[in-house]
């Protein structure tokens, strides 16, 4: 089929006029309907394509009212009126019996067929392969597991249980090498399909008005009725040629980014996210530090990412706009989903943040949506840094139990070999998990970190402040605090735990927002956070990091300076709330119980809640928490009267809002 394409896959797809859209929603030679599409559901089509038939029936109709007018008059010159009017009745007729039959070009036709033979062929087969390879992967490491536990007391079933995971392996390799064998050698198959599918993207994106931004609000009912496998076997395909030698070698890439640009931010063109998501790890694929097999292609993958206009503008924008989106995919298995697919995306955003022009273009996007969906993203990478670092840090002390355990080798042999084996799959288990973590907690961190020494805005709102100053907090305590000794491992690397990198990076947080804290707003929720805050362990972190050499002595400085500001700004609350005294119940925020500085009403429960509280709740869940109804920030209602009373109690105790 890619043959009988070539004559119109030339470079500027002279032929693309000829295909048409409506060969997918017709049945002609092939049956599209049952295919999931880009953004309509299978209800949505039927409605539109009833419509589009009417207009067409109609269309067709009033033409050929218009050609029986013209052959009318045309008999009616040549022969009598009695004559025509009868030949023109049975025109009529036989007009209504015959039922609107669409004829579609040779190249319509081979287009659309070689979308559905390599979805069925070469698509399916790359799919098979990577099924092969995960099998062959977990089965590697089973048996790694089962060898190690080899020796005096082993279960008498091992020896069987590891041939028969050796006769598994043995099938899968010769599984695999058929697949390269077929797939892997023919690069020049994988190079007609990348043609073919960079005729398919560009006809796509003609259906929505060419490439442009910003898209249509509207998503055209043409494009939407389109069956997702159009995008997902052209991503699937470009995913897994980036990972061959010389497979990019020679092809067009720029329709394709400019194309993964446009829709990967887009949930209103399309709906599913994990094939937005897919469209992520196509670019983290071609992320130049990953083209290892060829210098000149990584060179060409830096010019795509640096040089490329469209992504220039909206590539670091629709990546922050995913991270967000991808927090609800609708699927069970969405929390753990959502990691990896943030992994991939914040590997990117460390690339393109040393890139001056996607740094500048980030800094924009930060100023622009401050309050917007810039803030959600900051809310969320706390909120994943957190998770992650709380749960690596929890399982390195059962890890190092363990380790104990299984080096003393006199009193391990004692063990029941049925005990031996469950630990060592717990442990082999745990470790993995807390590797896992470990990666992706050091890349948000490294990501806060980053961000943090150039914008510091977004994380100095109210909604905002409190939760990053007790997310640091809580890992300055674990990492340079009493329980600090559980954390030491044999060997902290095998698990990606870097202590000493890792409490630089938060010191680094903590300057930085120091610096950009013109009201003292991070000092005085650094100092209010009562379960984690501790003045001393300043001067111990900075004296560890002065002692490892790992940061300026100005920043260690600031640090442990701001420890200080804190300590005061704790004596001072102390003295406020001695001065306060008994807070009357209806000025207290009814989630925290302290007083409201910003009061605010939600409209359908009627409820007030201090303003910072109820967004920061609104940054996670967009409902209001008393009855679960529909609450967005513009929504809320300043609660004025209640505010006057709020700063008349303050001034009859000498204090100020």
């Amino acid at each position: 089929m890619l043959k009988l394409c070539e004559p119109f896959l030339d470079a500027s797809f002279s032929k693309r006029d000829k295909i048409d859209a409506s060969y997918v929603l017709q049945k002609s030679r092939i049956d599209f309907s049952g295919l999931t599409a880009i953004h309509a559901t299978s209800e949505e089509v039927a409605k539109w394509v009833d419509k589009e038939n009417y207009a067409r029936a109609e269309g067709f109709r009033q033409a050929q009212l218009q050609m029986e007018q013209e052959e009318r008059r045309r008999l009616q010159s040549e022969q009598g009126d009695a004559c025509s009017s009868g030949q023109n009745s049975a025109a009529t007729s036989a007009t209504s019996m015959n039922p609107l039959q669409a004829k579609y070009s040779f190249i319509c036709e081979c287009f659309f067929l070689t979308a559905r033979v390599l979805n069925l062929g070469l698509l399916k087969a790359l799919s098979d392969f990577k099924l092969v390879m995960q099998d062959f992967s977990r089965q590697r490491e089973a048996l790694t597991a089962m060898q190690a536990m080899r020796g005096s007391g082993a279960p008498p079933q091992l020896e069987q249980s590891i041939k028969e995971v050796e006769a598994i392996i043995e099938k899968l390799s010769q599984a695999r090498h058929c697949y390269e064998a077929q797939v892997l050698k023919d690069v020049e198959l994988l190079q007609q399909g990348l043609q073919y599918y960079r005729l398919m993207i560009v006809w796509l994106v003609s259906l929505v008005g060419g490439f442009q931004m910003p898209l249509p609000v509207d998503c055209p009912m043409v494009f939407a009725s389109m069956p997702e496998h159009f995008i997902e076997d052209a991503m699937e395909l470009l995913l897994f040629a980036s990972r061959i030698p010389r497979a990019l070698d020679g092809v067009i890439l720029d329709e394709f980014m400019s194309f993964i640009v446009m829709f990967m931010g887009s949930p209103l063109h399309v709906k599913n996210p994990y094939l937005r998501a897919k469209m992520v790890e196509v670019l983290n694929a071609w992320m130049p530090q990953k083209s290892l097999y060829s210098p000149s292609l990584g060179s060409a993958m830096s010019s795509l990412f640096e040089g490329h206009q469209l992504a220039l503008q909206y590539l670091v924008p629709n990546l922050l706009k995913l991270y967000v989106d991808i927090e609800f995919t609708g699927s069970h298995t969405q929390f753990y989903d959502k990691f990896n697919i943030r992994h991939n995306i914040s590997e990117l955003l460390e690339y393109l943040w040393a890139v001056p022009s996607h740094r500048n273009a980030w800094k924009m996007v930060a100023v622009k949506e401050e309050k917007g969906f810039y803030l959600r993203f900051l809310n969320l990478l706390i909120n994943d840094s957190i998770f992650l670092l709380d749960e690596s840090l929890k399982l390195i002390p059962e890890l190092k139990e363990m380790e104990l355990e299984m080096s003393n080798a006199s009193e391990w042999e004692t063990r029941p070999a049925q005990e031996r084996q469950d630990r060592t799959r717990i442990f082999r288990q745990q470790e993995s998990l807390v590797r896992t973590d470990m990666i992706l907690a050091n890349e948000d961190v490294k990501m806060l970190q980053y961000t943090s020494a150039e914008i510091t805005g977004p994380f100095l709102l109210p909604e905002l402040v409190e939760r990053i100053a007790s997310m640091l907090n809580y890992f300055l305590l674990q990492l340079v605090g009493p329980e600090r000794r559980a954390l030491k491992v044999k060997d902290p690397e095998k698990y990606e735990f870097r202590p000493k990198e890792l409490l630089t990076q938060i010191v680094e947080i903590y300057v930085n927002l120091a610096r950009g804290d013109k009201t003292d707003s991070f000092v005085k929720a650094i100092s209010a956070d009562g379960r984690s805050f501790r003045e001393e362990l300043f001067k111990e972190a900075g004296d560890v990091l002065w002692r490892i050499g790992s940061l300026p002595e100005n920043v260690l400085k600031e640090f442990k300076a701001l420890g200080i500001r804190a300590k005061e700004a704790a004596a001072e609350a102390t003295d406020t709330e001695a001065m306060l005294g008994e807070i009357p119940d209806e000025f207290l925020d009814p989630i925290q119980y302290t007083l409201m500085r910003d009061p605010v009403i939600l409209p359908s429960s009627k409820a007030t809640m201090d303003r910072s509280t109820i967004q920061r709740h609104l940054l996670s869940d967009q409902t209001d928490p008393f009855n679960r109804s529909l609450l967005t920030p513009e929504m809320l209602i300043p609660n004025t009267e209640l505010k006057a009373q709020i700063e008349a109690f303050l001034a009859s105790r000498g204090l100020k809002l």
